[in-house]
């Protein structure tokens, strides 16, 4: 083979790959352009278009005559929009914080540079939206703002929470804040998928405004917007869901009764801090009380007061870190709702709760005399038998003499229940083992009430075996214990909804209620169903009205006669009769602690 030959070989093959290579292009653009171009233009187009969610208007609140507790309105917001300033150097985006916290310091709006830089890396999501940076801003911050045109940052109108009565009945209402982060929305998110949340909106944190978050959520507004290469919103292309308000709850609480109740014991904790204390004793600390009032024929809750107390306004625009620590650690504890968390020895209010036990168990009927001489001493004791000492005492060791059922509860005499708690404790061949805890069980105590709130707290029914399993098989159950017990006192402890709600119990002959804050929930999206809450019963078994008609004489006499006269001096007793027991409970390092358990007007009884 001469070598032109070889050279027209080589030429041959060159052309031919080349064909090869000129057919496979050809092949492909037209697989492309033609087979894949209905693909690629969904794909182009999706990645000019982004879908941009607005919040709702939340739901309201409402008390039980329809007067708003916590509404909404619009305001002026500034936000930051991070998809604008991430296009900046930091060195820019720091001159544009500037100049947007000259301006909001100079309209009297505390703002710091760094505070925005903060906002900015924490808005890095890869949301759309933006995030607020300063709330509630008056209209010539709006104009300012956009005569300066800064880039990254606008001046918008949102809805925002307010609470027209301030302080009053915030345990029960609650507060909102604001989603902190994406890992927060997460979570949210992935728990609901209806209702989708993004860093920075509205999430209820406590009370109904935390129970109902559900409902008083609204449905937000889908915009699909067109963005521009630098992912910047150029206009909307359509809106395809329109916001829908959340539901509006309605509670049972009447507002002008809450206030009264927050009112009275405002007052009543001044009064107590100005008595002049006993020789040798600490002044009265008194720094906080609380105050039920339920409808005894429904469960309805017509008031839930717990003092101090703190306003929900201030977590609106979020409140501030040392402002937050300031109130969590406040010795008094504004946030801690006493009604349904606080923990407290209900003392001789617990009296009618061992005089049932008494009365069903045939320990003591109730014409059977009792000589009071002031102290009373467990027989055969030694302090490692009693694990409470040997020597009970009444308060003052006041002699009250010989007493019955009726002048016991009359007088609050303590040796009478003494006597009892040994005799319940001895002879447990007879009564069994924990005949008082199993009546007060009976009466609610021990468990939650089922209250419509986030947090209740259990209370505490102390008996020999959660005593064991507590502290072990060493720490063992006394007399002492027994006795200590049957007057309140002890490891025993009730929040004072449940105590309220056992007096209802009294009331009614032995139905008891779960407490009942929610009426209805109503309003929404189109064809949400309103929803009613109707009494639920937790107690249907009927309290012997054999037994309950001492105990009510007895207890009819305490604001006439009894241990609650001067306290019920100028009240018009005639006209609404109190069935009610005082209580004064003793803790150990601590002022006591002051009751009083009530329901009527007998013999009709509204209210406990």
């Amino acid at each position: 083979m001469t070598t032109g030959d070889i050279a027209q070989r080589r030429m041959g093959a060159l052309a031919l790959f080349t064909f090869c290579l000129f057919a496979a292009l050809v092949a492909r653009l037209w697989f492309l352009q033609v087979m894949q171009a209905p693909e690629f233009a969904e794909t182009a187009a999706a990645n000019r278009t982004r879908e941009i969610f607005t919040e709702a208007p939340r739901g309201q609140i409402y008390d039980a005559k329809g007067r708003l507790l916590a509404g909404r309105r619009e305001s002026l917001v500034v936000v930051l929009d991070w998809t604008e300033l991430r296009e900046f150097d930091e060195e820019a985006r720091f001159d544009i914080y500037r100049e947007v916290a000259d301006e909001l310091n100079g309209q009297g709006i505390k703002m710091k540079v760094e505070a925005l830089e903060t906002r900015f890396q924490a808005a890095r999501n890869g949301s759309l939206k933006p995030v607020v940076v300063a709330d509630d801003v008056g209209e010539q911050v709006w104009v300012a703002m956009a005569e300066r045109d800064l880039a990254g940052f606008h001046v918008e109108r949102r809805w925002i929470r307010v609470y027209p009565y301030g302080s009053i009945g915030s345990h029960i209402i609650g507060y909102t804040g604001t989603v902190a982060n994406q890992d927060r929305a997460n979570e949210l998110n992935a728990a609901n998928r209806t209702k989708i949340y993004f860093p920075g909106d509205e999430l209820g944190l406590a009370g109904i405004e935390r129970l109902f978050e559900n409902s008083l959520r609204g449905l937000p507004e889908i915009r699909k917007v067109e963005i521009d290469a630098n992912n910047r919103v150029i206009g909307t292309v359509e809106v395809l869901q329109h916001a829908i308000p959340g539901q509006d709850i309605h509670l049972s609480i009447d507002i002008d009764l809450q206030y009264s109740a927050e009112q009275i014991l405002i007052d009543e904790l001044r009064l107590a801090r100005r008595r002049e204390a006993c020789k040798g004793c600490s002044p009265h600390v008194a720094e906080a009380g609380s105050l039920v009032a339920l409808d005894v024929n429904d469960g309805s809750v017509v008031a839930l007061a717990s003092v101090p107390t703190f306003d929900p306004s201030d977590f609106v625009f979020g409140i501030g870190a040392e402002q937050f620590a300031y109130l969590r650690d406040r010795p008094d504890q504004p946030f801690l709702d006493r009604s349904t968390r606080g923990l407290y020895a209900p003392g001789s209010t617990f009296k009618p709760v061992t005089a049932y036990a008494a009365l069903e168990s045939g320990a003591r009927s109730e014409w059977e005399l009792w000589n009071d001489q002031g102290r009373y001493t467990i027989e055969n004791c030694t302090s490692s038998t009693s694990g409470a000492g040997c020597v009970f005492r009444n308060a003052g060791e006041v002699v009250l003499g010989e007493v019955d059922l009726r002048t016991s509860l009359e007088v609050s005499s303590d040796t009478y229940y003494y006597s009892l708690g040994e005799r319940f404790w001895v002879e447990q061949a007879l009564y069994g083992e924990t005949v008082i805890q199993d009546t007060a069980e009976l009466f609610g105590f021990g468990k939650p009430t089922g209250v419509q709130l986030p947090v209740e707290e259990d209370g505490r029914v102390p008996t020999p075996e959660n005593r064991r399993a507590e502290f072990g098989e060493d720490r063992g159950w006394f007399t002492g214990d027994n006795v200590n017990l049957s007057i309140g006192q002890g490891d025993l402890l009730v929040t004072p909804l449940q105590l309220a709600n056992s007096y209802a119990m009294l009331a009614t002959g032995g139905v008891r209620y779960q407490p009942r804050l929610i009426d209805r929930v109503s309003g929404g999206a189109p064809g949400a169903e309103d929803q009613e809450f109707l009494p639920r019963v937790d107690n249907d078994l009927p309290l012997n009205p054999a037994y309950l008609a001492p105990i009510r004489d007895g207890l009819l006499r305490v604001a006439r006669t009894g241990t609650a006269t001067q306290a019920f001096a100028g009240f018009d007793l005639d006209r609404y009769p109190i069935v009610g027991k005082t209580g004064t409970s003793q803790v150990n390092n601590r002022a006591d602690f002051s009751l009083f358990a009530a329901f009527g007007p007998w013999p009709n009884p509204q209210y406990s």
